[in-house]
């Protein structure tokens, strides 16, 4: 049994991501504009085609912390089995166990970073298997975060 879970929130993962995850950073990166997050209206879905399926927007909700799926990309739809869209996380989520995804979401939302985590999960789809996914915070107003987005690099075995 491993004793860590295998997550990182410090940029050292940019040196030996999939490009894929890569490039998703890159854009969010991009859409800061000097600001340490960007937020949800930065996001042009037309400039993200190639991400959408395999993305997710998660709003964050406060007193109590909880998040809930807003958007559910297609392959995380198929990866699952069914659609998450609405649904807390808790009820939803597709790792290795509920809590290790939603302590990924809150250290997004409470240190405002990058949560990039290299667990992987195989799905119930034959030949499909999550790999690594990244989840990046969203604000409107620069301080809280108020939805992550985030994208995973599914594997095809």
């Amino acid at each position: 049994m491993k004793s860590e879970y295998d997550r990182l929130i410090t940029l050292d993962f940019l040196d030996s991501c999939p490009e894929n995850i890569r490039e998703f950073y890159k854009y969010w990166d991009s859409k800061r504009k000097g600001r340490s997050m960007p937020s949800r209206s930065d996001l042009e879905p037309v400039e993200m085609k190639s991400f959408l399926a395999s993305m997710i927007l998660v709003d964050v909700k406060r007193k109590p912390l909880d998040f809930i799926y807003r958007l559910v990309g297609t392959k995380e739809v198929e990866a699952r089995g069914f659609d998450p869209t609405g649904k807390p996380v808790a009820e939803g989520s597709f790792g290795i166990t509920v809590e290790d995804v939603l302590t990924n979401y809150r250290i997004v939302s409470e240190k405002k970073c990058p949560v990039y985590d290299r667990e992987g999960v195989p799905s119930d789809i034959p030949h499909l298997w999550q790999g690594d996914v990244i989840l990046l915070p969203l604000s409107d107003d620069d301080e809280i975060v108020n939805m992550v987005v985030t994208f995973t690099d599914f594997i095809h075995l």
